[in-house]
């Protein structure tokens, strides 16, 4: 895992993504996914259809559009016709349609959120449509059913998250990759990478769960509470630093505990949230 993965090293013009936990969430359409070259208009179809066959709660008339040139704001255009616009020949947005599969209610909120924003007081950036452009590029969902857990990752406490409690991770905390933007960059991972961690409260029994049925239960609850919650996610504050290569399984080096001790990846911080009112958050599994 600690050797960069380029696009140069990929077996062909375009390549099967590497086998990195980073990829889990969007795994189950890696078989269904394969081509030969860049995908074209028929893959992107052919591949939708395959997931409204498999069950993924895709609107009718949802649609990769290849190559498209919207009149409309991007997230206006899908919110009004439901196509997403899709360059060709781009990791970014083959990644990013790999996510909307995976995570079809959430990124149909988010859009929602979005189009929301433009029409209302946030024409210009904001802080809600801020947010949301980071949950969409970097975000990483982190399930937990350990609220000190939940509390060492607000505070920064790098050591106690992935040192002491190394054991915990894949049993009472998890890492699930929504952002398209850190797909791309895993193609070269190297130090200094972070991604941007929004917490959800889960029951313990979700850890036992295979890792699709996760990613849905994880969709369902992030759509529910983007939503219903229009102050849930809504500054770019709520979403926690977490950097990557910490994480027990992703990164060759971190078997070292004196990894961590490079403080100009693993900041320490100020940043605080009392354990209660972490803990007030119920435990949900969908």
């Amino acid at each position: 895992m600690q050797a960069r993965t380029t696009l140069a090293h990929l077996p062909t013009a375009f390549g099967p993504w590497p086998g990195h936990p980073l990829y889990d969430s969007i795994a189950r359409w890696r078989d269904a996914a394969a081509c030969q070259a860049w995908p074209q208009q028929a893959d992107f179809d052919r591949l939708i259809e395959h997931a409204r066959g498999c069950g993924q709660p895709l609107p009718p008339r949802q649609r990769f559009l290849r190559d498209a040139d919207p009149e409309l704001y991007y997230e206006m255009h899908i919110g009004s016709t439901g196509e997403v616009p899709t360059r060709g020949d781009n990791w970014h947005d083959w990644f990013n349609a790999l996510c909307w599969l995976s995570w079809p209610r959430s990124k149909l909120a988010m859009n929602a959120r979005q189009v929301a924003a433009i029409n209302g007081d946030e024409f210009r950036r904001g802080p809600r449509r801020d947010a949301g452009t980071l949950l969409d590029e970097s975000g990483v969902v982190v399930p937990y059913c350990d609220p000190a857990l939940a509390q060492a990752l607000h505070d920064m406490q790098w050591r106690t998250l992935f040192v002491e409690q190394r054991a915990a991770w894949g049993t009472r905390i998890g890492a699930h990759v929504i952002g398209h933007a850190l797909l791309e960059q895993g193609l070269a991972m190297h130090i200094g990478w972070c991604g941007k961690a929004l917490l959800l409260p889960v029951d313990e029994s979700f850890f036992g769960l295979e890792g699709a049925e996760q990613v849905d239960i994880l969709d369902q609850m992030l759509a529910a509470r983007l939503a219903g919650d229009d102050d849930f996610a809504a500054s770019p504050r709520e979403l926690l630093p977490l950097p990557l290569l910490g994480i027990p399984g992703w990164w060759d080096a971190n078997r070292d505990a004196a990894f961590y001790d490079n403080t100009a990846y693993f900041r320490p911080t100020r940043r605080a949230k009392s354990a209660t009112e972490i803990a007030s958050s119920s435990p949900i599994i969908g």
